[in-house]
């Protein structure tokens, strides 16, 4: 039988746990073609959401059209164009309604076909030469245009942070003003640096400025994933009391990456006769362990004082960082040293700060604090 649980990849249909209510609330932006500023800390499900929610549109066989494009990795305006074009096929499976609807929409711009070698897939993309790049940007934004006027769509730019550090002038601006303009569009813009992606949007002197509506994706409940579980394990007929349910999300904080990554190892013990703590720890700790190397790699990259720092967020649960006996606890002699710190490790998202400040990486907050002993 075939292990339901993944954790490195995206994650729909029976192996995504919930999310009933976003689900709802996603579709009714869709629908209503208001534009959706979604977020969270890295590995939080945002993409898989993204991906339920077109895979029940398909399903529901509503008349709306989708495309996710996935921004990680771009670096220029020119990349954000190519990865867009390269995802159209997403609205015309059939490359021929592809080429024609696509080149129909055009006028100055020619086009490369490519065929990607482990899929088979076809997709296009945009021959640059020595045009100007602002004419493919609008050329591109007129295909979704026109394809609107067919149907309702949805587009979600996954990781859309990214565009922040394009060094084109301009850029976002010229973006703004297309969108606006499309009023039988949804758009998702997604991303997981949140204090990146939230200022381009709450900024007065950002283009994005309100553009879109905050939706913040917070952590599934435990009680979401006691009968999700439960359902998958039954398969092989086995009971999983409740009570160790609750305990793998509350060693996790409730991250569904997490609790994916340790049930798909759960999955393969043999569990007729049930499953004792000590395996729960063994797999556990086997999880940490495995991430132990890039762990320690990344520990040795960083400064004396963001090592303090991160011993003094464990200590204090992220809060009353600059109390005279906290510092004292860990060495550090003034708060402008703390302050300094905390910028740099939000920087390299190692923490977030969501009230208190959090190290990001939950596996990675257990390696410390098993390496420091605390």
């Amino acid at each position: 039988m075939q292990n339901p649980f993944a954790y490195s990849n995206y994650v729909t249909g029976e192996s995504f746990c919930n999310r009933k209510k976003e689900l709802t609330e996603l579709l009714k932006y869709i629908k209503g073609s208001q534009n959706v500023l979604l977020f969270s800390h890295r590995r939080s499900g945002k993409s898989s959401l993204i991906r339920q929610v077109i895979r029940d549109i398909k399903e529901q066989n509503l008349n709306i059209g989708t495309l996710h494009v996935e921004l990680y990795g771009t670096i220029s305006e020119r990349d954000f164009i190519t990865r867009t074009f390269q995802s159209l096929n997403q609205l015309e499976s059939n490359i021929d309604r592809l080429l024609k609807s696509v080149t129909t929409a055009l006028k100055n711009v020619k086009l490369n076909l490519s065929i990607d070698p482990a899929t088979g897939a076809t997709s296009v993309s945009p021959y640059f030469g020595a045009a100007n790049e602002a004419t493919f940007l609008e050329e591109l934004m007129n295909i979704l245009l026109k394809y609107s006027q067919k149907h309702k769509l949805i587009i979600a730019f996954d990781e859309f942070q990214e565009v922040a550090n394009y060094s084109e002038e301009g850029f976002e601006k010229r973006l703004r003003s297309f969108i606006q303009q499309h009023s039988n569009i949804c758009y998702i813009f997604s991303g997981s640096q949140r204090h990146l992606i939230t200022e381009m949007f709450n900024s007065t002197n950002r283009a994005f400025y309100k553009l879109a509506d905050s939706f913040p994706l917070d952590k599934i409940e435990t009680k979401y994933y006691i009968p999700w579980t439960r359902n998958l394990f039954g398969r092989k007929n086995i009971h999983l009391n409740a009570k160790l349910i609750e305990d793998i999300a509350t060693r996790f904080e409730n991250h569904p990456m997490y609790i994916q990554n340790f049930l798909f190892h759960l999955w393969d013990e043999p569990g007729e006769k049930g499953f004792s703590s000590e395996l729960i720890d063994k797999i556990e700790n086997s999880i940490i362990e495995r991430r132990s190397l890039e762990h320690t790699v990344l520990w040795e990259t960083l400064s004396i004082n963001q090592k303090k720092t991160l011993k003094l967020i464990l200590l204090n649960d992220g809060s009353n960082l600059f109390n005279a006996d906290a510092l004292k606890s860990v060495n550090l002699k003034t708060g402008s040293l703390v302050s300094k710190a905390l910028s740099s490790l939000i920087k390299k998202e190692i923490i977030v700060k969501n009230g208190n400040y959090m190290i990001q990486d939950i596996v990675f907050k257990k390696w410390l604090q098993k390496t420091l002993s605390l």
